[in-house]
This record gives C-alpha cells, structure tokens and sequence, in this order.
C-alpha cells in the first residue's frame, strides 16, 4: 500500500488587498449600523464617518504598502492620505460637534492644516523620490535647442 501526501501550500495574503478589504468591511458595516438605526447620526454625520473610514484605510493601505519589504516605497501615497485623514477628522470633528468654533473658525483651522500639511508632505514626499525626464520632453528640449 502507498500512500502520497499532498500538501497545500498556501502563499500569505498580500498586506494591501487585506487592509483594503478590511477598508471595505469597515463600509458597510456602517451601513448596516445607519440603515438599523444602531446610531443616531444624521444624514451627513454618516457622511463624515465613511469618508473618515475611507481616508483612514487609505492611509493604513499606503503606510503597509510603503513599509512592507519587498514593495516598492510609496511616500507620495503615504504623505497624501495622511492629509486627506487629518482633513476628513477635522471636518468630523466640526460635524460631530468635538468643539466650539464658529463656522469661520473652523473653515479658517481646516485650510490651515490642509495647506501646511499638502505642503510639508509634498515637500517631504519630494526628497524621497526621483524625477525623470520623460522620452517625449527630451525630444521636444532638443528640438526647442535646435530652433534656436
């Protein structure tokens, strides 16, 4: 009698389908939370809460992307939706009623730290990677150097 064992080998999950996945799950189980009336958040609290969701599995989905080994960097992504997470947890913060500012206040806070934070991360994003010149600019350098 012979026996063969088969054995099954099983590759591990890439990082970044599984913390997109978990970006999805976090979706609709705000859904189901709304649609039951689980909360008590209006239309556009809801609003708020799934863009929060969404902002922050992108940051997580760049952040394991940028570090996991083997993937390539990705401190554009990474610098981002860092901004796009600091941007959607201020504008919750105002919707759910965190603190007391007026209206211009917080327009005033929002584009404030948007702006320093687009800025800084590009900034900081744009020391880590490098530029290249496309085959269509040289060619079209050349022959501007050329016409001269």
């Amino acid at each position: 009698m012979s026996t063969s064992s088969h054995t099954a080998t099983l590759t591990s999950a890439n990082p970044k389908a599984v913390v997109g996945a978990l970006g999805t799950l976090a979706v609709a189980f705000l859904t189901i939370v709304t649609v039951f009336k689980a909360v008590d958040w209006s239309a556009a609290q809801t609003a708020l809460v799934t863009a929060e969701a969404a902002a922050v599995a992108g940051f997580v989905t760049a952040l394991v992307a940028h570090l996991i080994p083997g993937t390539s960097t990705e401190p554009v992504a990474v610098a981002a939706t860092f901004t796009a997470t600091v941007s959607a947890t201020l504008a919750l913060g105002s919707g759910f009623g965190w603190w007391s500012l007026t209206e211009q206040q917080t327009s005033a806070v929002a584009g404030v730290v948007t702006a320093v934070l687009g800025v800084g991360g590009a900034v900081l994003a744009r020391d880590r990677v490098t530029a290249h010149v496309s085959s269509s600019t040289k060619s079209q350098r050349y022959e501007d150097s050329r016409n001269r």
